[in-house]
């Protein structure tokens, strides 16, 4: 009889209920990013119709935050999880934007001045209808690691 072992992953340790565990754990996945409601305003950003809001050159464009300090060198996490988006300047007319997956349209709802806007699966990259050089976001961020990142042997 061949036995198998199963590779303990991120979301096992979370799972577990043990407290080392769980809390190397939430280290990974930088839970407390997870947990935190972002607000980002964005201005003078190149114009285009797709941004990466976890660039550096996106991070230059910041012109106003609420939700997270970013040390030197670290740039926005992904996205998980849009609240709201508004566009604020660009080709693309200004006004709010609902978000759908990257297998969407971007698109505009009628003679509204509302938008669909497509979100990249890796949660990195926001595409609009057309240009835009400016918006606001209101985001939480996706997990750091993915919850079937293998913990390390030995882990707790």
């Amino acid at each position: 009889m061949t036995t198998t072992s199963r590779i303990v992953d991120v979301r096992d340790a979370l799972n577990s209920g043990n407290p080392a565990a769980v809390a190397s754990a939430h280290g990974k996945i930088k839970a407390g990013n997870m947990a935190s409601l972002i607000k980002v305003t964005f201005a003078s950003l190149t114009s285009s119709a797709t941004q990466d809001i976890t660039t550096a050159a996106a991070k230059a464009a910041i012109t106003a935050s609420d939700g997270i300090t970013l040390k030197t060198g670290e740039n926005l996490p992904a996205i998980g999880h849009v609240v709201a988006l508004r566009v604020t300047a660009g080709t693309l007319a200004a006004g709010p934007s609902l978000v759908t997956d990257s297998g969407g349209t971007a698109t505009a709802i009628g003679a509204l001045a509302c938008h669909v806007s497509l979100l990249s699966a890796d949660g990195t990259t926001l595409t609009f209808q057309a240009a835009v050089t400016g918006f606001v976001l209101w985001y939480y961020p996706k997990e750091y690691v993915d919850l079937d990142t293998a913990m390390p042997p030995g882990a707790p």
